[in-house]
């Protein structure tokens, strides 16, 4: 959703960006239209540089995402009488729950 957002204002902030730069012209237009443009285009670039460090979702915190590990590496940790899973072996391998790393 947020992506979604970002692209739209991204794509909004070109639209007015482009035209007020590509503009060769400026003694055409009225100076309270330059002075409004200009202060358009700093408010928007404002947002673009909070939306663009603002810290999007990691992939990792996802609830049912599990990163992969590779072969011979550690798939899972003991944890008393329970086993939690820390990566998903890659394909033709399995998690040997005996020595819990990819074999």
């Amino acid at each position: 959703m947020e992506s979604a957002w970002l692209c739209l204002l991204c794509l909004a902030g070109s639209s007015l960006v482009l035209p007020a730069t590509a503009e060769l012209q400026p003694a055409e237009s009225l100076p309270g239209q330059i002075q409004e443009e200009t202060e358009l285009v700093e408010a928007l670039q404002e947002v673009l540089e909070r939306l663009g460090s603002r810290e999007l979702p990691a992939v990792e915190k996802r609830l049912s995402w599990v990163p992969s590990c590779e072969p011979g590496e550690p798939c899972a940790v003991r944890k008393g009488a329970r086993i939690g899973k820390l990566c998903s072996c890659p394909r033709g391998t399995a998690c040997n729950l005996f020595i819990l790393k990819c074999s």
